[in-house]
């Protein structure tokens, strides 16, 4: 049996996914957040996650239609969607949830930490799936996640 090989845009279908995710984590992480440096953090973050969402929507354009990719059903969109939403970022409204449960400031910045991880893990996975030409698109969205950490990982410094 052949692996499973994702092109760049179906890649980046997902990538939109676990963006959206996280803009909606981090705006409402952000509203519930007392400390001003973590409110300011996620509310940057969540602009992070607006930009990224726009970058990757752009990219996807630029790659446009492989010939060699095959139609994306209904499916496959569904599995997608289920699986950035589970495996990454939860659901869309697992941010007040979470930063209701959260043991403080501190406790939303360590989960915040762990779902950046999550997508890291996440895209060097889809490293191992998707065709050569394509690799690029990846490195690119891990490296703004490995940013994001750095960012939490300086103010969880601070708390």
């Amino acid at each position: 049996m052949d692996p499973v090989h994702f092109t760049g845009k179906e890649v980046l279908d997902m990538a939109v996914r676990i963006e959206e995710n996280g803009l909606k984590f981090y705006t409402d992480a952000g509203k519930a957040a007392r400390d001003k440096g973590v409110k300011a953090l996620f509310k940057t973050l969540a602009e992070d996650e607006g930009r990224h969402i726009r970058v990757f929507q752009d990219l996807k354009k630029l790659l446009g239609e492989a010939a060699d990719a095959e139609p994306f059903d209904e499916e496959t969109e569904s599995y997608l969607r289920a699986f950035a939403d589970t495996e990454v970022f939860t659901s869309p409204e697992g941010g007040k949830k979470v930063g209701k449960e959260a043991a403080g400031e501190a406790g939303v910045v360590d989960i915040a930490i762990g779902m950046e991880k999550d997508s890291i893990l996440f895209y060097y996975e889809i490293l191992k799936m998707i065709r050569e030409k394509d690799k690029a698109v990846v490195d690119s969205l891990i490296d703004q996640e490995k940013d994001h950490l750095r960012k939490l990982n300086a103010i969880k410094a601070g708390l």
